[in-house]
């Protein structure tokens, strides 16, 4: 059956999206390109972005596929110029990607681990905010959105940690846009069944599987109502 739109939902719009391979990102990425955003999809692993793509080309959407890794010196940097050049702006950023140890006593933990799950997380954020500040800037209604977490238990340390720091940088940066026309949300969904959830929370129980979809949707929720859009109706 043919869609009837009444409204453009977030059609024309460039949406990078973090950890799009999976999780809370990945259904992020199939609500966007529902609405019509187009979404740039960045992921390490190339058979889940084609599978996620084969999924967006269902939709009224589209998707650009970044494989990288965002750890990596310079990757961001090259990334942000590339977007520039391509497109001119970017309206979006959703920031989801988050690696993890497993439950761990902090004394047990390595310096190599620290480095990957506590000091990289945190410099992308800041490499995110650094690379991407003037190109969202060009929107006056730029949008960035950092997945956060509230509950934080024993032996999770420098995932901890990370969240911590990282919530203080983004809320830093919010203030610092205030009266400039970027929005910048620090978003905290409700426990969900995704695969790292279960690596840093293992044994929990009761969360249904359909939470991860309702986060996603509450995220689409949030961005029509700061971009001032509704949504597509078929």
């Amino acid at each position: 059956m043919k869609k009837k739109h009444n409204s453009d939902g977030l059609t024309g719009l460039k949406v990078l999206i973090t950890g799009a391979t999976s999780g809370l990102g990945y259904s992020t990425s199939i609500a966007l390109a529902k609405e019509g955003a187009e979404v740039i999809a960045i992921g390490k692993d190339k058979r889940q972005l084609e599978d996620l793509s084969d999924t967006i080309d269902q939709t009224s959407g589209s998707s650009t596929l970044v494989c990288l890794d965002l750890a990596k010196q310079g990757t961001i940097e090259e990334l942000a110029q590339k977007i520039s050049e391509k497109f001119g702006k970017l309206n979006i950023i959703i920031h989801c990607a988050m690696p993890s140890l497993q439950m761990i006593p902090i004394s047990q933990v390595s310096l190599k681990e620290i480095e990957i799950n506590l000091l990289s997380p945190i410099m992308i954020c800041f490499r995110l905010i650094s690379c991407f500040h003037r190109v969202l800037c060009r929107d006056p209604k730029g949008l960035f959105f950092y997945i956060s977490d509230t509950r934080m238990k024993k032996f999770n340390g420098p995932y901890n940690a990370a969240k911590k720091a990282c919530d203080q940088l983004l809320l830093a940066y919010q203030k610092e846009n205030k009266r400039l026309g970027l929005n910048v949300v620090i978003q905290y969904p409700e426990p969900m069944g995704t695969k790292l959830r279960k690596k840093i929370f293992p044994g929990e129980k009761n969360i249904a599987a359909d939470v991860v979809n309702r986060e996603a949707q509450k995220i689409i929720e949030k961005i029509l109502v700061l971009t001032g859009r509704e949504r597509i109706i078929t």
